[in-house]
């Protein structure tokens, strides 16, 4: 899957920098995000739709937790035994964190697969649980700096080696392409405004 600006891509990127990111600090988060979960926010870690035996889909899934067929139990532990599996932009995987995802989505009312939610519940951990991350987000001035603390610090996950942090900046790179041209147009269209006006 190609890297591309969408409905969830642009809903990172604005909240991120809304909230102070740099715009570094934003596509190095959003390169490990693609790399997570493809920018799906129904995604269901595929090991854990294998041991199911392939019952769920991304779909399927999100639904019956939606609806309450999966309980909050089980969307902690899918096995129902202590084994933890991701879930979400981020891939979720802790009991702990994916317990305050699933809490602030029933709270709001929405899916647990809503990619607005979703981000907004990275941001609140980042600022509360990660200050650190979020402290080199919002002053990064390469996306390598910003990519390589949010895999190491927020993701975790059991390979954070040269080559993965390698991967997961040139992610970073490419929506920081994407997002640099939406940067120029708005001050293009700024300055034209301001032309008309004058």
């Amino acid at each position: 899957m190609a890297i591309s600006r969408n409905m969830n891509t642009d809903a990172a990127y604005n909240c991120l920098i809304a909230a102070g990111a740099s715009v570094y600090g934003a596509c190095g988060v959003m390169g490990n995000i693609f790399a997570e979960s493809r920018f799906n926010p129904r995604n269901l870690e595929d090991l854990c739709e294998e041991r199911l035996g392939y019952k769920y889909t991304d779909d399927t899934y999100t639904e019956e937790v939606d609806s309450g067929e999966i309980s909050r139990e089980l969307f902690l532990h899918p096995m129902g035994d202590s084994r933890q599996y991701g879930y979400g932009l981020c891939q979720w995987t802790s009991a702990g964190r994916k317990a305050g995802l699933y809490d602030m989505v029933k709270t709001r009312g929405v899916s647990i697969g809503d990619a607005r939610v979703q981000t907004e519940y990275m941001l609140s951990e980042l600022k509360t649980s990660y200050k650190s991350v979020w402290k080199v987000l919002q002053t990064a001035t390469t996306v390598q700096e910003a990519s390589d603390i949010f895999l190491v610090k927020f993701e975790a996950p059991a390979n954070t080696g040269a080559s993965v942090k390698k991967v997961r900046a040139s992610y970073g790179d490419q929506y920081l392409k994407l997002y640099q041209k939406k940067e120029e147009n708005k001050v293009s269209k700024i300055k034209n405004a301001v032309a008309r006006a004058e």
